[in-house]
């Protein structure tokens, strides 16, 4: 075969993945976006799209239940995947989550709800865990920004179509409608996976598995993460406390082990990837609690309707979909970190704009303030997705890809956590809104019970100021973070070489 026709072949194969792993994410993330607005159909018994028995509490664990699968799953597969087949353990994740979503659809209790969430997530975990190694694996070092960029503005497109085309075929074709209409789509990239996509990406030497590693680790992210997603409660602050013991008792492990499930000695010796991780973190932490407090304020404050408040947020969403692409070509050509740093300040400058929000804000402040924060997200997801991928050797893909997935979850979930916890100090144990409840533990005795938030405008703006402080606070962390990982040149500096570094310390 000539030189031509292996570079066509090549380059076919590059174009197909790209194009299986980008609508797989797009799916998962319109579905996921869509879904989230049949909630209150699902729990209205006046509403003939009602699900018997199934209350807000119930629909909290049949959106909960997800998160937890993926975030706790990402990591094991992802070491899974490196050993035994990245597009196997790929095609495997479609397949168990296109099955479970065309089985949610026939469903029509909480409890087969959430087993067949749980499971749907579980596949989606063995997608997420792979999807960003098997890019990694086929583009060459000065396309992989590209390819990465393209990938995660499809998850934005998806967040971005999904509230508002869900809203129609949840009015018009009812909620079962939503995971009907995904199902096509798992089916045939199945098929893609299968008859077109050629060639297998895995290490060339099976590594020993460290189960009890991965058991302990599963432990550990489901009590952090619950424990976060119930800080609002007492027994929310024992599951973080014993998410810190089972962490310690992780750590002592891995470092044990021959072969860890989590290479932590990566963080120890390996600083452009440690800080591209705490980067991460870090910006996620600091903004994902953005569109629950604009809602509030938009809503509760400013008094707009559910429509007029969800056109405003979605600027953001779109921001970060045509952005996500230019900043994953850029880093293909300039150092990772300007890339990153510069969307950190972006995305800082929003955070910092939205924290002087009141009573008197012109609603442009608040559409600036996102628009910034869409585009800084838009210039760091994928350079930084790019830096870590391309900062590890070619055996731990697997591992690096999922790390991404689960560093965004952690700080996804603290950011909700912390934002609840303010809620229910500051407002009380029972207030209402017209955009979502709170029960918690805490009782603030200045505020009545069972009052309408809106009646509490003081109180909630001052709520709102306090976390955008300190989601400020975090950006800013964010920002030192990303320009400490330090000045690499990739195109320099090939996998070999960074491989046989890590295993010389």
């Amino acid at each position: 075969m000539s030189n031509d026709s292996v570079q066509i072949d090549a380059r076919k194969q590059r174009i197909t993945a790209l194009a299986i792993i980008s609508v797989s994410s797009f799916v998962s993330a319109f579905m996921g976006s869509a879904f989230s607005v049949a909630a209150p159909v699902m729990t209205n018994p006046h509403s003939s799209q009602y699900v018997p028995g199934l209350d807000e509490a119930g629909m909290g664990w049949i959106i909960t239940i997800y998160i937890l699968a993926t975030a706790m799953l990402q990591i094991p597969f992802g070491k899974i995947a490196d050993n035994y087949g990245r597009k196997k353990i790929y095609l495997i994740g479609m397949m168990i989550f296109t099955s479970a979503t065309l089985a949610l659809g026939f469903m029509n209790s909480e409890t087969t709800l959430v087993i067949f969430r749980f499971i749907q997530g579980s596949g989606a975990a063995l997608v997420f865990a792979t999807g960003m190694a098997i890019l990694t694996s086929i583009f060459p070092q000065d396309k992989r920004g590209r390819a990465f960029g393209i990938n995660i503005g499809s998850v934005y497109l998806g967040l971005t179509i999904g509230p508002s085309l869900g809203g129609v075929i949840v009015e018009h074709l009812g909620w079962r409608t939503v995971f009907f209409s995904v199902v096509p789509f798992g089916f045939i990239i199945s098929l893609l996976l299968i008859f077109v996509l050629k060639g297998e990406w895995k290490n060339e030497k099976k590594e020993k598995i460290d189960y009890l590693g991965a058991v302990i680790y599963v432990i550990t992210l489901f009590l952090l993460l619950y424990g976060f997603r119930s800080i609002n409660t007492t027994y929310g602050f024992y599951l973080i406390g014993a998410s810190i013991l089972t962490l310690i008792i992780f750590i002592f492990w891995e470092r044990r082990v021959e072969v860890p499930i989590l290479e932590l000695k990566l963080f120890k010796k390996n600083r452009f990837f440690t800080f591209a991780n705490i980067s991460a973190f870090l910006f996620y932490t600091a903004t994902t609690s953005t569109a629950l407090l604009l809602n509030y304020y938009l809503q509760d404050i400013l008094l707009l309707s559910v429509s007029i408040a969800g056109s405003i947020l979605i600027v953001r969403s779109i921001a970060q979909a045509i952005l996500s692409p230019i900043g994953g070509r850029l880093s293909d050509k300039i150092e990772h970190r300007t890339i990153t740093t510069i969307g950190v300040a972006t995305g800082l400058l929003g955070l910092t704009l939205l924290a002087f929000v009141n009573q008197n804000t012109h609603i442009s402040l608040v559409i600036f303030g996102l628009l910034f924060g869409g585009i800084g997200f838009g210039l760091f997801s994928s350079p930084n997705a790019n830096s870590i991928m391309s900062s590890v050797p070619r055996k731990m893909y697997g591992m690096a890809s999922a790390l991404v997935g689960t560093m965004r979850t952690i700080g996804q979930s603290i950011s909700l956590g912390f934002a609840t916890l303010m809620f229910s100090v500051i407002l009380g144990p029972k207030v209402s809104s017209t955009t979502m409840q709170f029960k918690s533990d805490f009782v603030n005795p200045l505020i009545p019970v069972n009052m309408s938030i809106a009646q509490h405008i003081p109180l909630l703006l001052q709520t709102i100021r306090i976390v955008f402080i300190v989601a400020v606070g975090m950006c800013v962390l964010a920002l030192f973070a990303s320009y400490l990982r330090g000045k690499v040149n990739f195109r320099n500096n090939n996998t070999t070489n960074q491989e046989e570094e890590i295993n010389s310390n």
